[in-house]
């Protein structure tokens, strides 16, 4: 049985199926967390937003069994400061020639904050060996974050957590991704900026995936808030919690429980200002360390896809030059085809 177009479509293009309820094949339906039924709480300032985390961390660490996935950011950085002492953070670093290292980032909030901290090594190796195992899990292909995600999830059900703590949700509630807000799109346009593959660039019987963005059309443009908190942020909450739950742990994401009950103020993001009220609650924590910009969750997919040649597969386009595609383009083509071998034949 040939799998839909339109799931093919959807993960190159947004990194996963981004419509519910439509199976890739029979049986072969994506898992999607349940997030409609949190309930979230209101915050207009700097003040606020800290109380809020300051109760809802609170609650979270009166388990003992709680750790935290901690990367070089502001986001984890000042979830890593309400947690109780001695608590256990994990710090992915992957392990290519020149890949970001955030672990000595983290390790500055370590040492502020007196948390035990252990670095998550990950490999190419490690996505061979881990990847099946989770698409079975997921049915679907990967987000490029699960594998990295899975190995620090298990290094961490090994020492005993059962709860991780993660930074989702700060960046699409409190405008971190300035690039995308840096200016007023046209629908065509962000349609163009946000897409990760072009089906029609590696597919033979690609389908449009406008109408994902169409719900988001207004006046001749796209609700860019809107869009990157649901359609970007389901991708991402679909990601984690597979990759964690997948590694027996259960997974908690404080910013997810807030929401901005203010306007944004996408003037003061476009001349620099991302994530502002982060920034001043981040200084409030940790005032001898400067506000760090980082390229989130980098992951060295130039280096480990560099000699792959491009897929084989009768669904997608003969001949392809991989050449023209980045690593991480790479990477989601090649899950694609990886995940429908996997899945020829399982429920037939």
């Amino acid at each position: 049985m040939s799998f839909n177009k339109f799931c093919m479509s959807s993960y190159l293009a947004f990194r996963y199926v981004a419509k519910e309820g439509i199976a890739w094949k029979d049986g072969v339906m994506p898992l999607y967390p349940l997030i409609s039924q949190r309930k979230q709480i209101g915050v207009r300032d700097a003040g606020q937003i800290l109380e809020v985390l300051r109760n809802l961390m609170g609650q979270i660490c009166k388990d003992q069994s709680v750790g935290i996935l901690l990367s070089g950011g502001i986001d984890s950085g000042i979830l890593a400061a309400l947690m109780p002492l001695h608590s256990r953070a994990y710090t992915i670093q992957f392990h290519a020639e020149n890949a970001i290292d955030e672990s000595l980032r983290a390790r500055a909030y370590i040492e502020c904050y007196s948390l035990r901290h252990s670095i998550v090594q990950v490999t190419w190796e490690d996505y061979l060996e881990s990847m099946d195992i989770l698409m079975l899990n997921k049915k679907s292909p990967l987000h490029p974050v699960e594998v990295g995600l899975f190995k620090a999830a298990s290094t961490a059900a090994a020492d005993g957590v059962r709860t991780l703590i993660v930074g989702n949700g700060a960046d699409s509630t409190f405008g971190g991704m300035d690039k995308l807000l840096s200016r007023d799109w046209t629908f065509d346009e962000f349609d163009k900026r946000y897409t990760f593959v072009k089906p029609a660039t590696v597919l033979k019987e690609p389908v449009p995936i406008s109408s994902v963005y169409e719900e988001y059309r207004i006046d001749g443009g796209v609700d860019i808030c809107k869009f990157l908190k649901v359609v970007h942020g389901r991708g991402i909450i679909q990601a984690f919690n597979n990759a964690i739950s997948s590694a027996g742990c259960a997974i908690i994401e404080p910013y997810e429980y807030l929401f901005l009950d203010a306007p944004l103020d996408i003037a003061r993001i476009r001349k620099g200002e991302s994530k502002y009220l982060l920034r001043s609650i981040f200084q409030q924590l940790y005032p001898g360390l400067d506000v760090c910009l980082k390229i989130p969750f980098a992951r060295p997919m130039d280096q480990w896809m560099k000699n792959w040649n491009g897929p084989s597969r009768s669904e997608f386009l003969d001949n392809l030059d991989a050449s023209e595609f980045t690593g991480e383009q790479k990477w989601l083509i090649y899950c694609l085809e990886r995940f429908m071998n996997l899945f020829d034949g399982k429920w037939a």
